[in-house]
């Protein structure tokens, strides 16, 4: 198990790093408060860092943040896009996107825990997990949403007589999860990986790591479509400004690296229709 989470942490230094090394344009821990109309035109975006309030002046912006941390941003140079916040859905109770909450628990059992199956087709017995992972409907009961077979997506996660499963619990219709302790959690993952994976005598679980994050997955809900064209609507009126996100694209992986490739067209074009002197990017400056 260690050896698992001493790679993660060792993913997460290294892009520190990468974040902080001489020459780099990522910035950490710093947080949008505004985008204004620039001086001389373009953009001018506001933020709250560690050295204090920032600011960045573009021909250009793009936002990809979630939603949720949209509130206020756009306010001045963008009125409409505070649907993605202040919509009222007042037939399913809701206001702007709705993101409920989910934890990430990865727990590790041994092999011998997994109970003695042969799978069918030829895949192997149950206990090598050779596979992606499972995913649980609602109507089976079972309160985790689905879990990933670490340990057979990323070899040497573990040692080799254990197993590693990433779990996630929670979502739009078990939003109780975001006021449990940890204990609760695991104790409620545990009880989901006995009903699907292990046998009834298995130990318990090794707990590897437990994250909650309380504004997780945008839910595509009823009204949705309605937001997202009064978003699109909104932007047409305004040159040079994008407000993206996983709520527009498809919360899936590949749609967002997808959408990322194909927007990044849209952007270059756009600037490469600017006249030179405007399309020339500018350096940060500190506040005054």
């Amino acid at each position: 198990g260690a050896k698992g989470k001493g790679a993660a942490n060792k993913g997460a230094a290294a892009g520190e790093a990468a974040a902080a090394g001489e020459g780099s344009r990522v910035r950490l821990q710093w947080r949008l408060v505004r985008v204004d109309k620039g001086k001389d035109g373009g953009f001018e975006a506001v933020f709250e860092t560690p050295g204090g309030e920032q600011k960045v002046r573009a021909r250009s912006l793009v936002s990809t943040a979630p939603a949720h941390a949209l509130k206020g941003v756009f306010d001045s140079i963008l009125p409409g896009a505070k649907v993605l916040t202040d919509k009222l859905r007042a037939d399913i109770g809701r206001q702007g996107i709705h993101y409920p909450p989910v934890a990430a628990v990865t727990v590790a059992y041994p092999k011998t825990a997994f109970r003695d199956v042969e799978l069918p087709n030829g895949f192997g017995p149950l206990r090598d997990l050779p596979g992606f992972g499972s995913l649980n409907p609602r109507s089976e009961g079972v309160r985790t949403l689905g879990t990933l077979w670490s340990s057979s997506l990323f070899p040497g996660r573990c040692p080799p007589e254990y197993n590693v499963l990433l779990n996630y619990i929670g979502g739009s219709r078990d939003p109780a999860i975001g006021g449990m302790e940890q204990e609760e959690i695991v104790k409620a993952v545990d009880q989901g990986c006995r009903e699907v994976l292990l046998k009834p005598d298995a130990p318990p679980p090794r707990l590897l790591g437990c994250k909650v994050w309380p504004s997780a997955i945008p839910q595509y809900e009823l009204g949705h479509a309605d937001i997202i064209s009064a978003l699109e609507e909104a932007e047409a009126t305004v040159d040079g400004l994008w407000i993206c996100g996983n709520y527009r694209t498809g919360v899936a992986f590949p749609d967002c690296v997808t959408y990322g490739y194909n927007h990044a067209r849209v952007v270059q074009d756009y600037l490469d229709g600017l006249p030179q002197a405007q399309a020339k990017p500018e350096k940060a400056a500190s506040a005054a």
